[in-house]
């Protein structure tokens, strides 16, 4: 008997193709990873910028524009008390009403938490703070400066910021003008220090070596996450050119501003800045780019190891399959076979799914043409008309709807949400609520109807008190009586066609039903006298939106507009067939983009 060679178990060829696997799965482990990595990283970058470090440099110029708002209400409060005007424009000479505006003026530091409450009177210079006489004021000192300044100024209410560098605090004065501001009896106010936002700053930092300051307009440093900043300058803690941007912007009160450089060891910081609503000085916040991905670093290393252990465990499972369990070509055409078969299968079992789907969307057009205004109704109503009503899919979100009430026609064009079922469902939903409005007579013009619409939809959609989607839809309402048509509009228009030209009626430019869409708003009513072979035609935006042309831009108002122009002295039916051949021919190959309704008529 031949002794069998050990080389004989193995097969070159399957041996080839294991390496070639392998090497594909390594190289599209690597793809992939570097492709998630810079994903990843751009993705954490961008929402540094856009969204955490803007919200915290909100949060923290929020928490000091609060403080300082209240502080303002305070002082206007005691400023504006008959009391103390009273009382100081007496010459504070009553011993018992001293004792009652002493009491009143702890009561006041006490109740609201601020560090002290003043009153200055501009009679006879006396100072009064935290209940007693500190001293008299005088222009000859430089302390008191501030006193005749503020009367001189005669703004009725300013605030003055002061880091105190022993005490290594800051502190706010409010400053608000007692009495009739052209000449004033004093100042009153109240003193707070932001100690406790200086603590609090530490929690906004972002990450462990970011910092946060607020600098006055000069670049002092007034408030820090780092105590030993505070005090200091800006401009010796960042690069001069950086510092200067930031000092200079006056654009950063309505939306914070975002920077990015380098500093002296070369490692990217990110930089957020915006000035205070209260004052002129400046929240800033800086951070590491390295601080804000670091965790990337960890995350490729563990996709390292992962992708190296699965390329391992893969190597070995393709060796045993193809060394050790029987004859690859064999097991290739039983897994063939298999496979076809499978597929067979599967093909069947979708083949008779898309039959019942298709079967039951055909059905949903029926549903959906019941809530269609008919030709008979289109007949009774005008003297002539036609309807172009192509949904993109079998239903759509377009419908028109028309009642006869009494010697009136209400005629309406609505353009829903969505596309396909959804777009009908919606339409589904929209239609009973405007049969409703209308069966309830409460609302006898097109505007006051689009607004009540605008209202129940919004009151539908919000039922459970929170919407998954954002739906809505736009719309246009005629009603005709006599000689006389009446039309408002939510984003729909409505086109009139006289003996002289195209009139375009415009709708407002607010689509109904959406969450963003105001309940106030008001929808208004253009009458228009019938004249004789006058035409109207009403249309939604699938018309003019669609693409194609030798640019392959939309068709356009302005094409609608000629078109009009050139199809009116035909009947109604002609015209439906120029519609149809200038949109197939606008087209070409195109897909149509939107559900398609175009609507014109003869009183």
């Amino acid at each position: 008997m031949n002794k069998i060679k050990k080389t004989d178990l193995y097969d070159k060829g399957t041996m080839w193709v294991i390496l070639l696997a392998c090497l594909s799965i390594a190289l599209a482990m690597l793809l992939t990873g570097s492709l998630s990595y810079n994903i990843t990283k751009k993705a954490v970058i961008q929402k540094l910028k856009d969204k955490d470090l803007f919200f915290i440099v909100q949060s923290a110029a929020s928490k000091i524009d609060g403080r300082m708002a209240r502080a303002k209400e305070t002082s206007l409060m005691m400023a504006r008390d008959p009391f103390f005007n009273e009382w100081v424009s007496k010459g504070e000479s009553d011993v018992n009403t001293r004792k009652l505006a002493v009491e009143k003026l702890n009561r006041i530091a006490t109740e609201y938490d601020y560090s002290n409450t003043f009153l200055a009177s501009a009679r006879t210079y006396t100072y009064w703070a935290e209940g007693e006489v500190v001293g008299k004021l005088s222009a000859a000192n430089p302390q008191d400066v501030w006193f005749f300044q503020t009367i001189q100024a005669k703004t009725p209410i300013s605030v003055n910021i002061d880091y105190n560098k022993e005490r290594e605090n800051t502190f706010v004065f409010v400053n608000a003008l007692m009495g009739d501001p052209a000449q004033p009896l004093g100042i009153a106010g109240v003193g707070l220090d932001l100690n406790d936002i200086s603590k609090e700053f530490s929690s906004y930092r972002f990450g462990e070596i970011g910092t946060i300051w607020l600098v006055d307009r000069l670049g002092k440093i007034h408030l820090a996450a780092n105590l030993e900043d505070q005090g200091g300058q800006l401009e010796n803690l960042l690069p001069l050119d950086i510092c200067e941007m930031v000092l200079s912007d006056t654009q950063s009160i309505d939306r914070p501003g975002v920077m990015e450089y380098r500093n002296a060891d070369g490692e990217l910081i990110d930089l957020v800045h915006q000035t205070l609503e209260s004052t002129d000085w400046k929240l800033v916040i800086q951070v590491p780019r390295k601080e804000t991905i670091g965790f990337l670093t960890s995350i490729m290393t563990n996709t390292i190891f992962a992708a190296l252990l699965a390329l391992v465990l893969v190597t070995l499972v393709f060796y045993l399959v193809s060394t050790r369990i029987a004859n690859p070509l064999k097991r290739a055409i039983r897994l063939s076979e298999e496979l076809e078969r499978q597929v067979n299968e599967r093909t069947q079992v979708l083949k008779e799914q898309n039959i019942k789907i298709m079967d039951s969307i055909d059905y949903a057009k029926k549903v959906q043409e019941t809530i269609i205004a008919s030709d008979r109704e289109m007949l009774e109503a005008f003297k002539d008309s036609f309807v172009l009503w192509q949904p993109r899919d079998v239903v759509g979100g377009d419908f028109y709807w028309l009642r006869k009430l009494d010697n009136k026609v209400i005629l309406a064009v609505a353009d829903c949400t969505g596309h396909g079922v959804p777009g009908a469902l919606m339409t589904m939903a929209v239609a009973p609520i405007l049969n409703h409005i209308v069966q309830e007579g409460c609302h006898t013009t097109p505007g006051e109807i689009i607004r009540e619409l605008n209202l129940r939809i919004k009151s539908a959609l919000n039922n459970k008190g929170s919407r998954i989607t954002d739906d809505g839809l736009d719309i246009g309402i005629c009603l005709i009586e006599a000689n006389t048509l009446v039309f408002a509009g939510a984003k729909i228009d409505l086109y009139h066609k006289n003996q002289e030209r195209v009139m375009r009626i415009q709708g407002e430019r607010q689509s109904i039903g959406y969450e963003r869409s105001d309940f106030d708003q008001i929808f208004r009513d253009t009458r228009v006298e019938i004249g004789e072979k006058d035409s109207f035609y009403i249309t939604t935006d699938g018309f003019l939106d669609q693409n194609g042309g030798p640019k392959n831009h939309s068709l356009g108002r302005r094409r609608f507009i000629s078109l009009i122009e050139e199809c009116s002295k035909h009947n109604c039916e002609e015209q439906l067939n120029l519609f149809k051949l200038t949109l197939r021919d606008y087209q070409q190959e195109e897909p149509q983009r939107d559900d398609i309704t175009v609507l014109g008529f003869q009183i």
